[in-house]
């Protein structure tokens, strides 16, 4: 079904604007969704040649049209399915960070509790021991 605007169709017909619309308040032309019909234009109008190559033009854009209205529908239906799995996504990844902020705070509490215990260390041990004991804070503190 090709939709035409009451001008387009009144130019078709070599008929003022004014006339199709005075058949469309009578009742005699119908119209759909505010315009109207090739299908109708016959109906009311059978002896009026509509231009048959037009027709084709214009089924071929309204054709077009649809098609390009589909493929919207569609990348649309796709945007909505990627946007979801990127979402879920997202979701894990916030999680596992959560995780990975959480484990930090535990081996720096760790190393603080270590570097802690190592001082108090160093005041009870031998005087032969404190080298090896330097060296141990020392690579804590490298790794801290």
């Amino acid at each position: 079904m090709v939709k035409l605007s009451v001008s387009k169709a009144a130019r078709m017909l070599g008929i003022s604007r004014f006339d199709i619309q005075n058949q469309i308040n009578s009742g005699k032309l119908q119209t759909h969704e505010g315009y109207v019909t090739t299908d109708s234009l016959r109906l009311a109008y059978p002896n009026a040649g509509l231009n048959s190559e037009q027709d084709q033009y214009i089924q071929k854009m309204q054709q077009i049209k649809n098609d390009a209205i589909k493929k919207i529908e569609v990348d649309k239906s796709l945007h909505n399915e990627n946007e979801k799995s990127y979402m879920g996504i997202i979701n894990n990844l916030k999680s596992k960070l959560y995780e990975a902020q959480v484990k930090n705070q535990h081996y720096q509490m760790v190393f603080s509790e270590l570097t802690e215990r190592l001082e108090i260390l160093e005041t009870h041990c031998h005087s032969q021991d404190k080298a090896s004991l330097h060296k141990l804070q020392g690579w804590v503190k490298s790794q801290h």
